[in-house]
């Protein structure tokens, strides 16, 4: 049997319902809190803006955040590198160096 829970999360002024697993529950609710203060910091930095505009900001500042973090994980370069240090190693103990 799956296990599901109804939630309501507040993000900016607005009631969202959902039917979500139990175990996404933490999550969801982190990731609300996150989202309403980043919400709340562009709010004070940047007053008088449309609430399309602060969600628009924080959608930016959030997808930014996670190509950074696709790029963080990218190991291509340091697989390479290790690579071409085997080579060598290789290389001199089969006495080619």
């Amino acid at each position: 049997m799956e296990d599901k829970l109804n939630i309501k999360l507040l993000i900016g002024d607005a009631n969202y319902p959902m039917v979500i697993d139990r175990e996404q529950e933490e999550v969801l609710r982190e990731a609300a809190r996150r989202i309403n203060d980043m919400l709340n910091r562009y709010r004070d930095t940047y007053p008088g803006l449309s609430k399309e505009q602060y969600l628009a900001m924080v959608a930016l500042h959030n997808g930014v955040m996670n190509l950074e973090k696709v790029g963080m994980n990218d190991t291509a370069p340091f697989t390479e590198r290790l690579q071409q240090s085997i080579d060598l190693i290789s290389d001199y103990l089969d006495g080619k160096a």
